[in-house]
């Protein structure tokens, strides 16, 4: 690697890079022992310094990885590759009816309008509606509207916080669930996104189950012993468009280590390209399912 000098204006510390493209750091790393990119200079402290052009390249690869592209893909693609294939796939701006005013709540930069933006909206639709037909175009959109250059990664990290913020806030107002059947909510290591597992709990209280969030990045084999101590039925794991691993390989392994009892529900944009999976996995392709599969689970014959 270069060295640099210490007071180089033009290198960027990996924490400014994870805040600006929003890809973590030790996914950086990764990439960088993998696919040779980034490849940062080092200053005198041996700390990674990377170039401007190196957060230009990593901004193109973020959007692309939104859209589904895998990374190994596009780390041999130069910069004009993956300038042409960024706006081959920019999707032009619809906004629907339930969306209007998002977008522009962000570009505020205020976090106390947003969130009152999207208070007005969970009160005006209510919490079902807000879930199954808000959330979803406005995931959409405000990724859509990164793509084009119109929100930055710091729009779209409020529009996250707010959004979570929103929802437990509605979510703690909601008498837990008692009925059954009872479930585990989660993500697997290298799985930070957690608005899907938001959606799908606010979907399961008002079914009246008993669901349980379990937080983000939970090791397997933690997620079994827990589904185990608290004799869940179900364990839910959502996997966002960004996540790196292999989903098929997770279900596989967590499948093996759950009772033959509990059943694993997989959900998210992550969950592409899913082979047979094996018995007792569902794949929930919408949060639109949870009802008629909740209704299935209760209808099962008894023991």
């Amino acid at each position: 690697m270069n060295e640099l000098p210490e007071n180089d204006a033009t290198g960027l510390p990996i924490a400014a890079i994870e805040r600006e493209t929003g890809i973590p750091k030790d996914l950086l790393r990764m990439w960088e022992r993998r696919y040779g990119f980034p490849q940062p200079a080092r200053d005198a402290a041996g700390d990674r310094l990377y170039s401007q052009a190196d957060l230009a390249r990593l901004k193109l690869i973020r959007r692309l990885l939104d859209l589904g592209f895998r990374p190994g893909k596009l780390m041999a693609m130069s910069d004009a590759q993956l300038q042409a294939l960024t706006t081959e796939h920019t999707p032009q701006r619809q906004v629907s009816d339930v969306c209007q005013g998002l977008v522009a709540a962000l570009q505020s930069h205020d976090a106390q309008a947003t969130r009152a933006y999207l208070r007005h909206r969970m009160l005006e639709l209510g919490l079902r509606r807000f879930a199954c037909d808000f959330l979803p175009e406005a995931n959409q959109l405000v990724g859509d509207a990164w793509m084009r250059g119109e929100l930055q990664i710091a729009e779209e990290h409020l529009y996250s916080e707010a959004v979570s913020r929103v929802m437990r806030e509605t979510l703690a107002a909601i008498p837990a669930g008692a009925m059954s059947p009872r479930v585990m909510l989660t993500t697997p290591p290298g799985e930070l996104h957690v608005l899907g597992l938001l959606m799908v709990e606010a979907l399961l209280r008002l079914a009246g189950c008993d669901a349980i969030a379990f937080g983000a990045q939970m090791p397997l084999q933690d997620v079994a012993f827990a589904a185990e101590k608290h004799q869940v039925d179900i364990v839910v794991l959502s996997f966002s468009g960004a996540y790196e691993g292999s989903v098929q390989a997770v279900a596989e392994q967590l499948r093996a280590l759950l009772p033959a009892a509990t059943q694993l529900w997989l959900g998210g944009k992550g969950c592409r390209g899913l082979r047979q999976l094996p018995q007792g996995v569902i794949h929930l392709q919408e949060p639109g399912q949870l009802d008629e599969l909740v209704a299935q689970w209760r209808a099962r014959p008894a023991g």
